[in-house]
């Protein structure tokens, strides 16, 4: 019988290629405000992305939650290849399973200690998110420990041209994607897309909050690839695949996509013919304190 929750996450293999890693200057912040970098907890990890850029950063145990098998294959074998790098006092383990009740899914799993870091990486909206900084802050978290939520949109596919018309051609295609399989969220996306604003981080921790934007030269396969990620795309083409007129809004943008740039080659007006391509990310930090 087919797993309900893959219907929502890409495959392992295919997520670990075609999601944006975090930038290095964020986590520089992140773990400038994280002290003591005992033991770390990445939760919904998913294949280890933001997990295997700071757990060398941590003295003994690195643990990593998800509800996806698939994903957390993948992760697994990433940390299999990385023994070698570890003193023998440094453990990665994956957790397979929901979550949502955070302190009681870890201490059925036998985890007991208190973490220097808890990271959520593109995930914290799936959560109730005011009861998991509750659970953080008076059973998780040592004193001084952080809470730090990484998070990001994209915010538009542009053509990687010098002339601001020719870039924008492009992000109708990705406009239209996004607006026909937006009708299968499964959380508020306002919440992510003002960045957690309104979530009630200053109630529970000391915090502080950045926005770093960047734009990432791609290819086109990149592009489609990643689109094919979003939970929404795959719950939208599980719904909608056996119906006769069903046209998939991955391959109907790709194909739009595509018309823009032979003419944007043709005029000439593409920079990088490799990754002719840009991603628009704005990626949104917030770093809560214990104390």
């Amino acid at each position: 019988m087919e797993n309900k929750q893959e219907i929502y996450f890409a495959q392992g293999t295919q997520y670990e290629g075609y999601r944006p890693t975090y930038p290095n200057v964020l986590l520089e912040k992140i773990l400038s405000q994280t002290k003591n970098r005992n033991n770390y907890l990445d939760v919904a990890t998913g294949t280890g992305q933001l997990l295997f850029q700071m757990t060398e950063h941590f003295k003994y145990l690195t643990v990593g939650t998800d509800i996806s098998e698939s994903q957390l294959s993948e992760a697994k074998k990433k940390a299999e290849n990385l023994k070698c790098v570890f003193n023998n006092d440094h453990q990665i383990q994956f957790l397979a399973g929901d979550c949502g009740e955070l302190d009681k899914f870890l201490e059925t799993n036998h985890i007991t200690t208190k973490f220097s870091l808890i990271t959520f990486a593109q995930a914290f909206h799936w959560f109730n998110m005011e009861k998991i900084l509750q659970v953080c802050k008076e059973n998780l978290l040592e004193p001084d420990g952080v809470l730090a939520v990484v998070g990001y949109i994209i915010q538009g596919v542009h053509l990687n041209s010098p002339e601001e018309d020719i870039r924008v051609k492009a992000n109708a295609a990705y406009k239209k994607f996004a607006d026909t399989v937006l009708v299968e969220s499964k959380f508020d996306q306002s919440i992510l897309n003002s960045g957690y604003k309104n979530v009630p981080f200053e109630k529970y921790f000391t915090t502080t909050r950045e926005v770093l934007t960047v734009a990432i030269p791609v290819t086109l396969d990149w592009v489609i690839g990643h689109l094919k990620t979003w939970s929404m795309y795959n719950i939208y083409v599980q719904k909608n695949k056996e119906q006769p007129e069903f046209q998939d809004p991955a391959e109907v943008c790709k194909f739009t996509l595509l018309e823009e740039l032979e003419k944007a080659q043709k005029a000439n007006q593409i920079q990088d013919l490799e990754k002719p391509f840009l991603l628009i990310v704005p990626y949104f930090l917030v770093i809560a304190i214990n104390n």
